[in-house]
């Protein structure tokens, strides 16, 4: 996360519309671009929809990846938004309102050109307030054996992509791409690049009532079987052909020419750059992708998003970043209310924002409660170390919510509580708790407390939020 002095956020000096179909939906829809005032972010609006609802372009939105990038608030959904996305993110476009008459943007050519020219065609304008940039200071993967995926972001000064595809198919076999400069390569090199997709894919999904829009005016179709002549008749009328069926020396279907040698590599880095846009903010690091896709390029994303909320907090309560701790006394005290002698977690090392909090707490003989408590052989109360899991989990979910310093956490029950073993002076407890439910300021924790590895105490912990001056 950072700031460039030298750069500023971006919008749009007028609107601008096109029109056309959805490619999943089949829907007729216009498209506007508006301007945005600074710290806006990118924005969808339904104008079909009672109230006209927007949805952000943020990962927290995406509801389906299926066929395309779905984001969705409610039971509003806006289909296959990476191309725009992608448009926006290329031509580094900070703040802009996105209304639309339908739940997908039109289709054109299967590219991101339709966008970039509409966009191009009324401007930019340079707003005061200075660009904000999502860093990546330490190598981030992401990796799927199954499907052969893998997704490593590197730390680079400037945001870089490397993709490479591998595809059992002489028209496509492995194919590779390399964009070191998002501002002088994207239109030129990129940006034009259309969708595609395999005939027999295509042929499914069709027969499924699916991608209505889909035709080879929107996308390249890759010959992935024999065609017989006795087919042409069906796949004409399948695709909507004007013209008789042409297979095409290239191996794609109507013999439609690449725009570039490697399109599909490229439309598949279009696809990634659109994705990336749901970060909310432009990234600064070296994308290397093989054989990925939008799941991939989303679970990424959420990788992403989850490190930069981390450093986030990090900054916010720690002031600086330490190898071995997220947050020291001094930081638990600016984010907790309690205060020596209650104050019972040390250190956090650990943490996932709204996933899972680790922390420390070192148990001395100094410690008051063990004048009055068995004296004569010293143990920390049971509840006492309860009490550091739910403080630890205080962490975890004061930092998933908004203006945490103006919030307190209260616990409402626990359930499922063990104790294990006794915990003496000179243990150190490590305080693990994990989110498994949070919803609307309430909440349940799975906690577990060790000494050395042995589970000592445990409870399932329900709590609520509140505001402070409302407590």
């Amino acid at each position: 996360m950072g700031n460039d002095t030298l750069k500023r956020q971006r919008t749009l000096k007028a609107s601008t519309s096109l029109s056309g179909i959805g490619l999943h939906t089949g829907n007729s829809c216009s498209l506007t671009f508006h301007p945005a005032p600074e710290n806006h972010g990118i924005r969808f609006r339904r104008l079909d929809v009672p109230g006209s609802p927007s949805i952000p372009a943020l990962i927290d939105h995406v509801v389906d990846i299926s066929r395309g990038t779905t984001i969705g608030m409610g039971e509003v959904r806006v289909h296959t938004v990476e191309h725009v996305l992608a448009a926006l993110a290329g031509l580094e476009i900070d703040n802009a309102l996105i209304d639309l008459t339908a739940s997908e943007p039109p289709v054109g050519d299967g590219s991101a050109l339709p966008f970039i020219e509409a966009l191009t065609s009324v401007g930019f304008e340079e707003q005061n307030a200075p660009k904000e940039y999502l860093e990546i200071e330490q190598t981030l993967i992401y990796h799927d054996d199954a499907k052969g995926i893998d997704l490593v972001v590197v730390p680079a000064p400037v945001f870089r992509i490397t993709y490479m595809v591998d595809y059992r198919n002489p028209a496509l076999g492995t194919q590779y791409t390399s964009m070191y400069d998002l501002a002088e390569e994207f239109v030129r090199e990129y940006a034009a690049a259309r969708t595609f997709c395999f005939l027999s894919e295509v042929e499914m999904l069709k027969e499924q009532g699916l991608i209505k829009g889909g035709s080879t005016d929107n996308a390249l179709v890759i010959l992935d079987r024999p065609v017989d002549p006795s087919e042409f008749d069906r796949l004409k009328a399948l695709f909507g052909l004007q013209t008789e069926v042409s297979l095409g020396e290239n191996g794609i279907l109507d013999g439609k020419p690449l725009r570039y040698y490697n399109e599909p590599v490229r439309h598949k880095a279009l696809d990634l750059i659109g994705d990336l846009a749901l970060l909310g903010l432009p990234l600064r690091g070296h994308v290397l992708a093989a054989r990925a896709g939008h799941a991939a390029h989303i679970e990424l994303v959420r990788l992403i998003r989850k490190e930069y909320e981390k450093k986030k907090i990090i900054r916010s309560y720690q002031g600086k970043l330490s190898k071995d701790i997220i947050f020291d006394a001094a930081a638990i005290s600016r984010l907790l209310p309690h205060r020596y002698p209650f104050l019972l977690v040390d250190r956090i090392v650990e943490l996932s924002p709204g996933e899972q909090v680790a922390g420390l707490k070192c148990v001395t003989i100094n410690e008051p409660f063990f004048q009055g408590h068995f004296p004569g052989y010293p143990i920390m109360p049971g509840v006492l170390v309860i009490e550091a899991l739910g403080q630890a989990g205080g962490v975890l979910l004061l930092n998933s919510v908004d203006d945490p310093e103006k919030k307190l956490v209260f616990f409402t029950g626990l359930d499922e509580v063990r104790f294990r073993k006794p915990v003496l002076p000179g243990d150190q407890l490590f305080l693990k708790v994990e989110m498994e439910f949070f919803r609307r300021g309430l909440c349940r924790m799975k906690g577990k407390a060790y000494v050395n590895d042995t589970v000592v105490a445990e409870a399932v912990m329900s709590a609520v939020v509140r505001n402070r001056e409302e407590a």
